[in-house]
């Protein structure tokens, strides 16, 4: 039986559910937009994602042990293809097991469900760090991240505790969605159609300054380009302000006081 879901994370619980519930074992679990090969003589099941279903089966999950439920949906935002089933294997052993699936690293699935949990927290931790934003003209900042996982739900809490009194909108390329805050709740939409306003007019201003400001502090002899693509890979360095290479702009932009743009045209070789 193949089971074919909405791409959703509690589409896939409910998939699960589903696998229970009816009895048959999964010969695998995909997306609607996923590659789906049927056999001669195959069969297959499409999941109508409910809350209820996947409520149920994320209460039994949480029982078997504080990280179970974590673990399976940081593996679930992994980019890793066939990522179902590992997962899926890995849910029905912990049922069975239960706390015991923690220390059974001798297990395949268990090792690539850690791996893609591995995988998914580095980059939220790295986007934490190297996202950029912007401001608009309709007063909402605004970022742009590439990911390579589908961590845009896993970082949205971490801006609006460090941004809460600002609207702002991430717009995540990768996976066409966008995370949106409004000061109050943050939601996330698909980003297709999406339409930004203009960059707000001090914009530039702050981009120039920032950038004036990191290539004036470098130390041309420690400049260590290996090293900085260890802890930042070329995929995130496309949307740091500093990083872009842009040169800087000249004259200095208007709207600076006087003795800003003394700085700031000296810095510029004026």
């Amino acid at each position: 039986m193949i089971y074919i879901y909405d791409g959703t994370y509690e589409g896939f619980l409910s998939a699960v559910f589903d696998a229970y519930t009816l009895k048959k074992e999964p010969a695998d679990i995909v997306p609607e937009t996923g590659d789906i090969q049927i056999g001669l003589g195959g069969d297959y099941h499409r999941v109508e994602t409910a809350e209820e279903k996947a409520g149920r089966l994320r209460a039994g999950m949480d029982k078997i042990g504080d990280g179970f439920s974590f673990q399976t949906y940081s593996a679930f935002a992994s980019w890793m293809p066939g990522k179902e089933m590992a997962i899926y294997r890995y849910i029905v052993l912990g049922f069975r097991i239960k706390e015991k699936i923690f220390s059974k690293l001798d297990d395949d699935d268990v090792r690539k469900v850690l791996d893609m949990c591995g995988q998914t927290s580095r980059e939220i931790y790295k986007w934490r760090g190297f996202l950029r934003f912007s401001g608009l003209d309709n007063n909402v900042y605004y970022a742009e991240m590439s990911p390579q996982n589908n961590v845009l739900k896993s970082i949205m809490p971490h801006f609006t505790r460090r941004m809460y009194h600002k609207p702002f909108l991430i717009h995540d390329t990768t996976y066409r969605q966008a995370g949106l805050w409004d000061t109050e709740k943050w939601f996330i939409r698909s980003s297709e159609g999406l339409v930004l306003p203009e960059l707000h007019g001090d914009e530039a201003k702050y981009r120039y300054m920032w950038k004036l400001f990191y290539d004036t502090t470098a130390i041309e002899g420690r400049e260590n380009t290996k090293r900085r693509q260890q802890v930042m890979p070329i995929r995130y360095q496309k949307q740091v302000t500093e990083l872009r290479g842009q040169p800087l702009p000249k004259p200095a932009p208007a709207g600076l006081q006087g003795a800003e743009r003394k700085v700031l045209a000296e810095g510029a070789g004026e």
